[in-house]
């Protein structure tokens, strides 16, 4: 909702004379089963009972069910993870064995493959329930969190350290929201072009033109960091094994303008580095 509120506050702001209202859309079952928040949203849309969806890209499947799409990107937050602890650990100050939790198959390879003591523990809940059972229970030592989402909540940052990006590379869309909307509706996508951020597109993209050349998803042990300076972008990423130190890495530059075509150039490299047989073992 902290996302939702935050887009209704910037088109409230820009269209004075239109209204705007938070729908909420409920959920059966699990309601943090990766994809099934997300379809609930995107069935509201086709139905027309909403007509904006806004998302967190690192949770948004590359491919769109027909007849939407993404109208917009707003200005990217900071991409890196922090670690969550009552005493401010950082990965190096954390005590031996200490528990971590964290249900990202991405966070848990690569804090491994720094801290191999650690145990790494699935936590489950909003970011509200995961930081709080961090703060005020007595399992886990720490948890990591995107910093993104403690920026919109406004709330815990005290008690956050930053995880250097060098250490633990995001994830495809990381701190980055993505506008859905129907394909037909022309009014609504002009309404909202001006809350897209072209620099945060051309990142966005390209990540997300990586992850679906991998035919990988939201659960895959990848992690990307694409940067753009002097209208040249950067893009590294990483497919992890799930099941030992191994991963395929790789790196490219190239014109901003051509940072999605960039991105399947180098999802195809890794690809043939063995990064298929990767994500076969994370998905079996």
């Amino acid at each position: 909702m902290a996302q939702a509120g935050e887009i209704k506050r910037k088109l409230e702001k820009k269209y004075p004379k239109l209204s705007f209202r938070l729908v909420v859309i409920q959920t059966r079952g699990d309601e943090f089963q990766v994809g099934v928040f997300t379809k609930a949203i995107e069935e509201a849309l086709l139905k027309n009972r909403v007509d904006i969806a806004v998302h967190s890209l690192k949770d948004l499947p590359t491919e769109l069910p027909k007849g939407l799409c993404l109208a917009a990107f707003p200005k990217r937050l900071d991409p890196g993870d922090v670690l969550i602890s009552k005493r401010r650990y950082t990965l190096q100050t954390l005590p031996k064995n200490a528990v971590v939790g964290t249900g990202s198959p991405r966070r848990k390879r690569q804090i491994q493959l720094i801290r191999p003591d650690l145990c790494l523990a699935d936590i489950r809940g909003n970011l509200d329930t995961r930081v709080r059972k961090v703060i005020h229970g007595k399992k886990y030592a720490a948890a990591v969190v995107a910093k993104a989402g403690l920026k919109r909540l406004k709330k815990y940052l005290n008690f956050a350290v930053p995880i250097p990006l060098k250490e633990v590379m995001p994830a495809v869309g990381q701190a980055a929201l993505g506008i859905e909307t129907r394909k037909s509706d022309r009014t609504l996508i002009r309404l909202l072009k001006p809350l897209n951020d072209p620099r945060t597109k051309m990142q966005v993209c390209a990540e997300r033109r990586f992850l679906k050349e991998l035919r990988g998803g939201c659960r895959v042990p990848v992690g990307i960091l694409s940067e753009i300076r002097q209208n040249k972008i950067r893009i590294r990423a990483a497919v992890f094994s799930t099941r030992s130190e191994a991963a395929v890495t790789g790196e490219i530059r190239g014109p901003a303008s051509q940072s999605e075509k960039l991105a399947a150039i180098l999802a195809k490299k890794l690809l043939k580095k063995g990064a298929g047989r990767l994500l076969r073992e994370a998905r079996s």
